[in-house]
């Protein structure tokens, strides 16, 4: 496409050139090669930019892909009447993220075709942070989800692993905490206990103003009661109905403190 689209601007450019008086030939010549060279640049941003995007679509079709395959696995579970309030609380957490991050994707896959008309500037123009992105192998929400599918999958080796490089890649951003609660889980499923408990707590110090803190802290309780430490547990379950008094981990929180009392 990007070949056919030069040689277009190559034959009117030339077909200007040609309608042109030759008296200034050699000037109008470089003239021509620099705007043919401006414009070869100008289609290698575009065609960067359109790359860009693709890979976002790309991005959303799996995370459609496992937002069905949750929502499956969710009906499925109703119908046989195996799953309890904290593997459906997990579940929809699930499917809330995944359509928040798609409807964010949308956003930004729109917002580049906003903007296309207005990339004009040959290549050495580009801002050095449009030139990171255009550069980067793969995208932050592409290494997260990539992670996220093995966690569904209980591939927990590879999701932990994906989770720790997403993390290293972009502390900073909005799903840096996201990934290490995932983390988390993954060694709670493996029954990794004192993992769990150890990324629970870091994700608490590291992510304190983090909408996962609830989750973590619960979850932390769980593992510790798993652990045989129930005393500790029960008083890790009892900072979340402290802290977070009318959330549903509280809930969560108080059902578990009943079961182990009894």
């Amino acid at each position: 496409m990007r070949q056919y689209i030069i040689i277009s601007l190559v034959l009117v450019v030339l077909a200007s050139f040609l309608a042109a008086p030759l008296h200034p030939a050699k000037k109008d010549t470089k003239s021509l090669l620099d705007e043919v060279q401006n414009l070869a640049a100008t289609v290698k941003i575009l065609e960067e930019k359109i790359n860009t995007m693709a890979g976002q679509t790309t991005d959303m079709y799996k995370k459609i892909e496992i937002i069905d395959e949750k929502i499956s696995a969710i009906s499925q579970n109703q119908a046989d009447n195996n799953q309890d309030r904290e593997n459906l609380l997990l579940s929809l957490q699930f499917i809330k993220e995944e359509l928040n991050e798609l409807k964010n994707g949308i956003g930004k896959v729109n917002d580049r075709l906003l903007s296309m008309p207005a990339m004009t500037a040959p290549a050495g123009a580009e801002s050095p942070g449009a030139a990171a992105e255009n550069g980067s192998a793969q995208s932050p929400e592409s290494i997260y989800y990539t992670a996220y599918s093995d966690y569904i999958k209980k591939n927990y080796d590879l999701a932990v692993e994906g989770f720790k490089q997403f993390i290293r890649l972009y502390p900073n951003n909005g799903l840096a905490d996201n990934s290490l609660y995932w983390i988390g889980e993954c060694y709670y499923s493996q029954k990794k206990y004192q993992e769990a408990v150890d990324t629970f707590k870091e994700l608490k110090t590291n992510y304190a103003d983090g909408d996962k803190v609830p989750d973590a802290i619960l979850k932390e309780g769980f593992a510790l009661i798993e652990m045989g430490k129930q005393t500790d547990g029960i008083d890790v379950l009892k900072e979340v109905i402290s802290k977070f008094p009318l959330s549903e981990e509280a809930s969560l929180a108080q059902q578990k403190i009943k079961e182990v009392s009894e």
